[in-house]
C-alpha cells in the first residue's frame, strides 16, 4: 500500500527568480505555464486575466511591451484576427 501526502508549502519569489525558472524550462513546460494561469485566472471574480491584462499594461515598460509582443507575434493567423475583431 502506497501513502501519499500533499503538503502546502509558502514560498517568497521575486518576478526575478520567477522569469529566471521560467527561461529554465523548454517549451512545453512553458506552455503548460500559460496554461495554467488561465486555469487560475478563470477563478477570479469579474473580468480576471482580461482586467490583470488591462492593469499590467498600465505599467508596462518597453521589456514588458517587446516580450509580449515577440509571444503574440507567434500567434495563429486565426487568433490574431479575432484580437483584432475584438478591438
Amino acid at each position: 500500500m502506497t501513502i501519499q501526502r500533499q503538503m502546502t508549502v509558502d514560498v517568497q519569489i521575486t518576478p526575478q527568480e520567477l522569469a529566471a525558472a521560467f527561461c529554465d524550462m523548454n517549451s512545453f513546460e512553458q506552455a503548460e505555464f500559460f496554461a495554467e494561469i488561465w486555469s487560475i485566472a478563470a477563478t477570479w471574480p469579474g473580468n480576471g486575466l482580461c482586467q490583470q491584462s488591462h492593469d499590467i499594461m498600465r505599467v508596462a515598460t518597453k521589456g514588458t511591451l517587446d516580450a509580449i509582443e515577440t509571444l503574440a507575434s507567434h500567434l495563429p493567423a486565426d487568433t490574431l484576427r479575432r484580437m483584432a475583431d475584438n478591438a
